[in-house]
């Protein structure tokens, strides 16, 4: 996550002095870079809350897609207000650091407790007869 976030504060830095292509190339490898970090957050709820991974999952993605609603039209809003697309581009990264801080703090491989079997033991995996 703290890739994508140095791609996009670097597009519209003084790096790529004025260059709508250099400016797209970095966007276009801090998309990609967003994109590898798919497969470890979406598994990550499978490690965490093997019995309720697709609640959590789904509270999940509807964070995210009311986070989606809220910041096209607020994106739209600040560039009228300011104009500044290093603005936008500098919220978008702080929102990567920030992610990958909280993530990196909380990711784990073990299931939380809340999320245990109800007698307690801990699961090796499927049984065989």
């Amino acid at each position: 996550m703290l890739g994508p976030a140095v791609c996009l504060m670097a597009a519209v830095s003084p790096v790529v002095g004025g260059s709508a292509e250099a400016a797209s190339a970095l966007i276009t490898v801090g998309l990609g870079l967003s994109a590898l970090t798919l497969g470890a957050v979406s598994v990550n709820h499978l490690d965490i809350a093997p019995r309720h991974a697709g609640m959590v999952f789904g509270a999940g993605n509807t964070a995210a897609t009311v986070a989606g609603l809220v910041s096209v039209p607020l994106t739209g809003w600040m560039l009228q207000q300011t104009g500044s697309w290093p603005l936008v581009f500098g919220l978008i990264g702080l929102h990567f650091v920030v992610g990958s801080a909280v993530w990196a703090a909380w990711v784990g491989d073990k299931p939380l407790p809340e999320d245990g079997p109800e007698d307690g033991s801990v699961s090796s995996g499927p049984q065989t007869a």
